[in-house]
């Protein structure tokens, strides 16, 4: 039997499953009505025997590269003969995705049934969980009782009361970066966004910071007072060495008496120069709790991390599409467009009202030639009348296409056009998971476990 089916023998039924999968899918996104509030997930879980604390776990925030960090420290604790449980969001094309034991995303009997026994003891403890809140128990338990060794814990939005900061000592903390998004709820400052982020700091927990602003590298640093804290460029770092290859870098750690030398060379399957910094927290995270460097090094070059600057190719054409949902994201997407002499690109792109998209537009406008307007699956999504305006293109040979939500016709059209170069896509991770599963791209694991 399985272990994404392990469940049904132990008082589970499909029908449970079934229910436990229609409860999930019935539940409110938290959609900045209410506030946050950590007292109900708290109690369900503490029914539930506080599963949050039954395993080592790392718990990991930042605006941008938190999801890489999440599944290439997974990966090297993969690498290391562990079973590990990854819990993620938001998801790109099927909330299973969520959930992933061993690299792979769990069954819909293991995600249902466990969700259902998340729905029963809220009723029992008369509290209503929000979807994220529901979703971030089912993954506390799922894993405890799938015999997982380590759980690594994606924050869904800021740190301090997001639903997964319910951990009582984790292994190692970490912030990958910090910048502007979700301005209306976390702040509109980088103190006060940092503040929000650092939430997740707990004391004997060490805490890996990555390349921050120093705006918000004063807040984390004040937050992080008493206890360890290893920052990107300072105790440990990495540096490209293009004379190797164009996607291999030189980690370096102080801790290891390396100063700027390097401790190990790695590679990444990942694109973009923000991957080596990205990694490399994950590195220092690995190290920090106990992975050897061997295995630091056989995870990061060993991840997955799929909507990234994934290259899939589609009826004979090349799209590369990349999750570069705010202003910082836009900025990486665009540097990778600079280092491979990119111009003049075909692009599909869709964005929500909630997101700072102006600046974005305004980075983006010197590459584009052909814009394809997609409305985003989300009653937030931007109006494209509003999008196609703040374009503001006349002459030059720019095309700007409205499709609204017709995605089929748009992935025709994008497919036939083909120019010698790929076709692009960014901006909203809505848009990006629907367009993903019509190119029906194979599931592959984000990691694979080494066992002795």
């Amino acid at each position: 039997m399985s272990l994404h089916q392990s469940r049904v023998s132990h008082g589970g039924t499909v029908n449970a499953a079934r229910s436990g999968l229609e409860y999930l899918n019935k539940l409110p996104p938290w959609n900045g009505a209410g506030g946050f509030d950590l007292r109900c997930i708290s109690e369900v879980l503490k029914r539930l025997g506080n599963p949050q604390d039954a395993l080592p776990s790392v718990h990991i925030a930042g605006t941008n590269g938190k999801g890489s960090a999440s599944s290439a420290i997974a990966s090297i604790l993969g690498a290391s003969g562990y079973r590990v449980g990854l819990n993620i969001s938001p998801h790109l094309q099927a909330v299973n995705e969520r959930l992933v034991v061993d690299g792979l995303p769990v069954s819909d009997q293991f995600l249902g049934e466990f969700a259902y026994e998340v729905r029963n003891t809220a009723a029992k403890a008369m509290v209503d969980l929000s979807f994220h809140e529901a979703i971030t128990a089912t993954a506390f338990l799922g894993f405890r009782e799938s015999g997982c060794e380590w759980s690594v814990m994606e924050v869904g939005l800021g740190g301090r009361l997001d639903a997964s900061n319910v951990i009582s000592r984790p292994a190692a903390t970490a912030i990958v970066t910090i910048d502007y998004d979700h301005q209306a709820i976390l702040g509109n400052s980088l103190a006060e966004i940092a503040a929000e982020k650092a939430g997740i700091v707990k004391p004997g927990s060490p805490m890996i910071s990555g390349f921050l602003p120093k705006e918000a590298a004063n807040v984390v640093a004040s937050k992080a007072s008493g206890v360890p804290l290893f920052r990107f460029g300072h105790e440990y770092g990495s540096v490209p060495r293009p004379q190797i290859g164009p996607a291999t870098f030189g980690y370096w750690d102080k801790s290891y008496g390396q100063g700027v030398g390097d401790l190990f060379q790695y590679s990444t399957p990942l694109p973009g120069l923000h991957q080596g910094h990205n990694l490399a927290v994950a590195i220092k995270l690995g190290l920090t709790v106990g992975m050897s460097p061997q295995a630091c090094k056989a995870g990061v070059e060993g991840v997955f991390w799929p909507g990234r600057l994934e290259r899939i190719e589609t009826l004979g054409r090349p799209f590369v599409i990349d999750c570069a949902h705010n202003t910082a994201g836009i900025g990486s997407f665009i540097s990778f467009l600079d280092a491979q002499g990119y111009r003049g690109i075909d692009l599909t792109f869709g964005v929500l009202d909630t997101k700072n998209w102006e600046p974005m537009i305004e980075a983006l406008r010197p590459y584009v030639k052909t814009w394809r307007l997609l409305r985003p699956d989300s009653e937030r999504a931007l109006p494209q009348e509003t999008l196609r305006q703040g374009i503001e293109v006349s002459g030059n040979g720019i095309r700007v296409l409205s499709y609204g939500s017709d995605y089929e016709r748009c992935l025709r059209e994008a497919t036939e056009a083909h120019d010698g170069q790929p076709a692009f896509v960014t901006g909203s991770m809505y848009m990006i998971g629907r367009l993903r599963e019509m190119m029906s791209v194979p599931t592959k694991p984000l990691w694979k476990r080494v066992v002795a």
